[in-house]
């Protein structure tokens, strides 16, 4: 690390763009291989008796979280204005706090499979409590998502902070990512409160745009490992040593 703070590591930039496009892509696989669970709990237990990809899918969930949040991390190591760094650090315990809640719903979707199992396999007169668990189950997770779109949601807020407190990165990303904030907090508000369909038009708008800001990221950090350091970067050479002969070591 230099005297302002930044990182100059080139293999930890990599590590940090790789995570930011494996992550994007591995949330982006994972939306295309989602069976969807409908609403009502006796279709939806049906469904995800009959789907193999719903594991799957859950897997790919959990590996997104990892990635994305090991990228906003190197991301934030690399600021070097104070204020820029202030408020990046608390957005990255916003995306922390996001990622967490965000796994643990996860992989409680994830047990849903084997309830819909034991009920396929279970008695018709002990059918109805498995369709009652897997119906809480299905709320408890999508309450928990909620909580982790809502602590992405302000991470991007404080993250535009920061990217324009930092100075360098192009105008229109902090931009893109209060729009992304703004977008996933309506959807939120209009799901919740008012159970209108819009809302998840706006929330895969909010988490699409937050996806291009992260992938901008990856493609910022993989270009300032490619650059070549400067002076102050390269290491001194060894000063030579005189013995006490005069002849130099």
């Amino acid at each position: 690390m230099d005297r302002t703070g930044t990182v100059r590591n080139r293999a930890f930039h990599r590590a940090g763009s790789v995570a930011a496009i494996g992550g994007v892509v591995a949330a982006l696989v994972q939306t295309a291989i989602d069976p969807g669970i409908p609403d009502d709990p006796r279709e939806a237990i049906r469904t995800a008796a009959g789907s193999r990809l719903l594991a799957s899918s859950r897997l790919l969930d959990m590996a997104a979280f990892l990635l994305l949040l090991m990228a906003v991390a190197v991301v934030t190591g690399t600021l070097s204005q104070e204020r820029a760094r202030g408020w990046a650090r608390t957005g990255l315990a916003l995306f922390a706090v996001s990622a967490g809640a965000g796994a643990i719903a996860t992989m409680i979707v994830g047990a849903l499979p084997d309830v819909a199992k034991a009920w396929a396999d279970a008695p018709a007169g002990l059918k109805p409590g498995y369709v009652a668990t897997f119906g809480a189950l299905s709320k408890v997770s999508g309450g928990i998502f909620a909580v982790a779109w809502a602590a992405l949601a302000i991470f991007g807020l404080l993250y535009a902070a920061a990217m324009l407190a930092e100075g360098t990165f192009p105008r229109w990303l902090p931009w893109m990512s209060v729009g992304s904030a703004v977008s996933t907090l309506t959807a939120l508000a209009l799901g919740v409160g008012f159970q209108l369909d819009i809302a998840f038009v706006l929330l895969v708008l909010g988490l699409s745009l937050s996806y291009v800001v992260i992938v901008t990221f990856g493609v910022r950090l993989w270009r300032s490992s490619r650059a070549p350091r400067s002076a102050a970067d390269r290491p001194e050479p060894a000063l030579a040593v005189s013995d006490t002969t005069g002849n130099r070591a």
